[in-house]
Parts: structure tokens; C-alpha cells; sequence
């Protein structure tokens, strides 16, 4: 078999793995928000806690998949250097500064007194 389908069948392996896991990104980001709803409602700074701690867990599984996908997007692009080849890596680089940023946000500014002012 030709070893460019062995690796694009053994990325689609990976692929499944990354969906079965954003479920569970799904599952806990909804529990995110019944918690600060909770929060909100009622005041509860254990909530408030909780929420913010899943939150932070999340977007960290979400940063080192975007991780991996820039690792991917670095490779296609070194062996064939096409627009869009280029285009995949920019955009996934993005995403990961942009999971970077929101990782930093939701640790160092958790609480609502240390909340940015704009």
C-alpha cells in the first residue's frame, strides 16, 4: 500500500481519538455553565471555582490538540508547499494562540475582581 494512505489512515485513527474527545469537551463545557449559572444564580463561590477549574482543563485538552494539529499542518506543508498547505498551518497556528490567549484569561483572571477592564 502506498505509505501516503498508510499515514493519512493512521492521522484519521488520531482523527477519531480527537472526536471522541471533544465529547467529552462538550459534556464538560455543558456542565461549565450549569455550574456558573449556578454561580450567578445564587452566588456560590464553590461553583464559581468549579466552573473556572473545567474551564481551565478544557481549553488546556483543546490546546495541545491544536498542537498537534499545527504539528500536522507543519508537516503537510513541508512535504508539499502549496496555498493550501500555507493557509492550513496559518489557521491552525491562530487557533493555537487563540487557545493560548483564552487559557492564560480563564487562569490568571478567574476571578471576578481581577476581571480586565476595558
Amino acid at each position: 500500500m502506498n505509505p501516503n494512505r498508510i499515514q493519512n489512515l493512521e492521522n484519521l485513527e488520531i482523527d477519531d481519538f480527537i472526536w471522541y474527545i471533544y465529547i467529552f469537551i462538550v459534556a464538560a463545557a455543558l456542565y461549565s455553565n450549569k455550574l456558573e449559572r449556578e454561580y450567578l444564580l445564587y452566588n456560590d463561590k464553590k461553583k464559581q471555582s468549579e466552573f473556572h477549574t473545567i474551564n481551565a482543563v478544557v481549553l488546556t485538552i483543546g490546546f495541545f490538540i491544536y498542537i498537534y494539529f499545527v504539528y500536522r499542518g507543519y508537516e503537510k506543508y513541508r512535504k508539499k508547499n502549496t496555498l493550501s498547505s500555507q493557509l492550513n498551518l496559518i489557521a491552525t497556528i491562530l487557533f493555537l494562540v487563540a487557545g493560548g490567549i483564552l487559557l492564560y484569561l480563564e487562569v490568571v483572571y478567574r476571578d471576578e475582581e481581577n476581571e480586565l477592564e476595558i
